[in-house]
């Protein structure tokens, strides 16, 4: 294995680690926290999207957020997962994904407030699912450019 494959896979890696950190540590959170945190972010977007994140409400926001964060761990598993094996692997992909939101949702049980939710892992895992299939659509495309820019280098020669 050359020294730029061993850097691509760690740094696809350390990607990973990185977003599971941080839904940590935002699951870490106790609650009340945790309420104040997206109340504020809430906020933020609502000067932006006033009507709309007001329309929705806390709860729907706090579920968008939820697939959002996790649609990003998909992307990052699928990343990582294809530079390891050299081939995507949507499965082992999502799979992970799914198995880190049961054990946030384990984990939120020894925090002061929060719960177990199933329906958190259903939406973790639908948010992992697009992150997965955009990983993959981005690699068909990739894989298609590739063999299209070979097919016209070799139609010149």
């Amino acid at each position: 294995m050359n020294t730029k494959r061993k850097a691509l896979i760690s740094v696809s890696w350390l990607l990973v680690a990185v977003c599971m950190a941080i839904i940590f540590a935002l699951s870490h959170q106790p609650a009340s926290e945790s309420g104040e945190l997206s109340m504020s972010v809430m906020g933020f977007f609502a000067k932006i999207l006033t009507e709309f994140i007001e329309s929705i409400g806390h709860d729907a926001f706090r579920s968008i957020a939820h697939a959002l964060e996790y649609c990003g761990l998909g992307l990052l598993l699928f990343n990582a997962l294809y530079h390891t094996a050299q081939k995507p692997l949507i499965i082992p992909s999502f799979a992970v994904g799914v198995f880190y939101a049961l054990t946030d949702e384990i984990h939120q049980l020894f925090i002061e407030g929060r719960a177990f939710q199933f329906t958190d892992i259903l939406i973790d895992a639908a948010g992992g699912a697009v992150g997965v299939a955009a990983g993959y659509v981005i690699y068909k495309v990739i894989i298609n450019i590739i063999k299209h820019h070979r097919g016209n280098t070799f139609e010149k020669e």
